[in-house]
């Protein structure tokens, strides 16, 4: 009875041999043709007017198939006041990257996305102290920075979730990276427009979208790949 179980399990261990069954993934055919603009407005930037700030931040992007190439730009003109001091600074930046939607299938056109993103912004500072010298004369003293530029990188994570019709909210989380900053002097930069605190090489940031998206041709849901099994037989 051994040999007989040995036989058998030989003869089973060959077959697998011989044959075995393999789990593909269908291939599915990829749409390179732009089919849809997406433009986007920031709403977070909004809540530095109770400060009497200015901050607008825009967003555009374009598909290809399931990428997307994103474009933002953004300007700021802010101020700071304290005992003594005055501070300011107004300028603009602009990212630009790609973009992978993790979500092509979904039916409402709603994506999970991630993306790497340049960033450049052009800024300039001032600051005004008032204050008294050793004889008691009043002093004024001011500092700037006439043209400030910086650099650097970001990598995000999104969502863009369907409202009604064209109107879509979402979010993005960004870490800001290797940021390299040129043209300061004496004074050293607060806020740099589009990074955030000058002072410091990485930071995160959070943006809220509001968009409206612009359909360009009529392109319809992909189907999700199905797994299928495939027959792989063993050359003798």
């Amino acid at each position: 009875m051994k040999i007989l179980k040995y036989i058998t399990s030989l003869s089973l261990i060959v077959a697998v041999g011989q044959s075995a069954v393999a789990q593909v993934l269908e291939k599915r055919e990829k749409d390179w043709k732009p089919s849809e603009i997406y433009l986007s407005a920031d709403v977070v930037g909004l809540t530095r007017l109770l400060n009497g700030d200015v901050q607008n931040e825009f967003q555009g992007k374009i598909d290809f198939d399931v990428f997307y190439l994103a474009a933002d730009w953004g300007r700021s003109n802010l101020s700071s006041k304290g005992e003594g001091f005055d501070y300011s600074s107004k300028g603009s930046f602009f990212r630009v990257g790609p973009q992978v939607n993790f979500t092509p299938y979904n039916k409402n056109r709603s994506s999970i996305y991630f993306g790497l993103m340049y960033a450049h912004a052009s800024f300039s500072d001032q600051i005004d102290y008032a204050g008294v010298d050793q004889q008691w004369n009043q002093t004024n003293l001011s500092y700037s920075n006439e043209d400030l530029r910086a650099n650097w990188l970001e990598a995000t994570m999104g969502l863009n979730a369907k409202i009604i019709g064209p109107l879509y909210m979402g979010y993005v989380l960004r870490f800001k990276m290797a940021k390299v900053l040129t043209g300061d002097g004496t004074l050293a930069p607060y806020e740099i427009p589009g990074f955030g605190a000058a002072s410091k090489n990485s930071v995160f940031g959070f943006n809220y979208y509001i968009t409206y998206r612009f359909g360009l041709r009529d392109k319809p849901i992909p189907i999700r790949p199905k797994i299928v099994k495939k027959r792989v037989e063993e050359e003798e």
